[in-house]
């Protein structure tokens, strides 16, 4: 059975730490520009090292990943909308249903919650392309296959997206571009568990490499962006800039923050806070409200561009300690903990998973 890798709930931490930090930033300073462009596709990749890659074969297999999904995405994503909605009317639940970042701003909610239908639709295709290629027999073949998914899960999204914000149902469009990202995850699976065993030097001298180089796609592909009025990437909206740059800064940057994340891993609170990254992401826009109004001075001081969002994001992240607590024991359901998903699986998919020497960590 493949152990649950600590690396990769610190990296989910320090993802959401970073949606915080942009978030809170009134600046497109280089920082933010970076940390914009994998920030969001992140979560994608992790997904794709995690995922157990098992192949579905039966109704009942099918029936049990489908629940699973809908209650640790699609219940919290119901329930957080509710909560930030200012009133619930046909025309709310019109666009919930909808789903996309521009579908929630109509509706009054909190537009962020846009990653988790979008999320729910890249995890499906994600298992459709798993589905697919344990049917494909040798190595050349698996090859070409992945290669064949990802082109094809790339031109989709931009075929798909429409070139306005009013985006595609459950971020339609976005979630091929996810898939993608699920789908390189899945391919550096390797690659971790070989790094996780080299030396802290190594890692760090890698990550701060890494960062550099998304750094560096990132400013390449910047005029490319400031062509829709924007200073990063908003994946939320499906604005890549140049898409194989957007590819290239996202892919990097998120190898650098698994480097990061490794040198941490040890650290419990770490680990333990990244398993609630869902509810972070979904509640920092109400911290904020008591946060930054604190946090104002910090601006005015020299280099306060920078000191302002960081300052911003750790105090959110110590206010989201004692929550977190709180909300693993009241309200599991906000961090997509339904007491569904704490069951057994079947044993037909227990049995499967010993035969392949695999479990599910997502």
């Amino acid at each position: 059975m493949r152990e649950r890798k600590n690396y990769l709930d610190v990296a989910k931490l320090l993802a959401v730490l970073s949606v915080v930090y942009v978030h809170s930033s009134i600046n497109y300073n280089p920082v933010r520009r970076t940390i914009a462009c994998f920030f969001m596709p992140v979560f994608f990749v992790i997904y794709g090292v995690a995922s157990s890659k098992r192949s579905i074969t039966s109704f009942q297999e099918l029936k049990f990943f489908l629940l699973k999904r809908v209650r640790s995405l699609l219940v919290p994503y119901v329930l957080w909308t509710i909560i930030y909605a200012p009133s619930v009317n046909a025309h709310f639940f019109k666009k919930v249903v909808i789903g996309n970042n521009y579908a929630l701003g109509q509706a009054g909610t909190n537009s962020v919650l846009w990653f988790l239908p979008c999320m729910f639709i890249a995890v499906l295709l994600f298992q459709l392309y798993v589905n697919m290629r344990l049917k494909i027999n040798g190595r050349g073949g698996r090859i070409g296959w992945d290669l064949s998914a990802m082109i094809l899960c790339g031109i989709i999204s931009l075929w798909c997206n429409p070139g306005s914000p009013e985006g595609r149902f459950f971020g339609f469009d976005i979630a091929f571009s996810g898939c993608l990202f699920m789908i390189i995850g899945g391919l550096l699976r390797a690659a971790g568990d070989y790094l996780e065993k080299k030396p802290f030097y190594v890692k760090l001298i890698l990550g701060l490499i890494l960062f550099a180089a998304a750094y560096v796609f990132a400013t390449w592909n910047l005029p490319y962006l400031e062509k829709d009025e924007c200073y990063g990437v908003v994946m939320a909206l499906g604005i890549y800039g140049r898409y194989d740059l957007f590819l290239c800064g996202a892919v990097l940057g998120s190898l650098g923050l698994f480097m990061i994340a490794m040198l941490f891993q040890e650290v419990r609170l770490f680990a333990y806070m990244g398993r609630f990254s869902l509810f972070i992401m979904a509640v920092h826009y109400i911290l904020f409200n008591f946060v930054k109004p604190l946090c104002n001075p910090i601006q005015k001081m020299r280099y306060g561009a920078y000191l302002f969002p960081v300052t911003v994001t750790l105090c959110c992240f110590m206010i989201c300690i004692p929550l977190c607590l709180v909300i693993d024991w009241a309200v599991p359901e906000l961090n997509g903990k339904c007491g569904g998903t704490k069951r057994q699986e079947p044993a037909a998919i227990q049995n499967a998973a010993n035969k392949s020497g695999v479990n599910s960590l997502e």
